[in-house]
């Protein structure tokens, strides 16, 4: 957990300090990008504090969720339609929902001590 937090830290660090600049037509799709990632972190949380926790199986977990995003921004890109917006709202619904699981998780093991 401590490596997380330390990751987090030093990637938002490095945002700030480095000068990368990208066009503004590429923002959707690292808005999706960066969904899926944040996506895939709480997911692996969710499993890590559940002992279910699957290197393999995130992976792949992270790969189709970019994979899928992706392709929902570029069709709808090409067809005129928000359809990328779905995938933001299902990457946001599954956030909470891990959010929530989580909380609840650690409510019962901080009630139990």
């Amino acid at each position: 957990m401590l490596y997380v937090i330390a990751g987090l830290i030093i990637g938002i660090i490095a945002g700030f300090k480095l000068n990368i600049g990208y066009n503004p037509a590429f923002g959707v799709y690292i808005s999706l990008v960066i969904l899926a990632i944040i996506n895939t972190i709480f997911n692996v949380l969710s499993d890590n504090i559940k002992k279910e926790i699957n290197i393999l199986k995130s992976g792949l977990l992270l790969i189709a969720d970019l994979i899928f995003a992706l392709l929902l921004g570029y069709i709808g890109e090409q067809l005129g339609l928000p359809i990328y917006l779905a995938a933001i709202f299902a990457f946001g619904n599954n956030i909470y929902s891990n959010i929530k699981s989580l909380m609840d998780l650690l409510i019962i093991k901080f009630d139990k001590e």
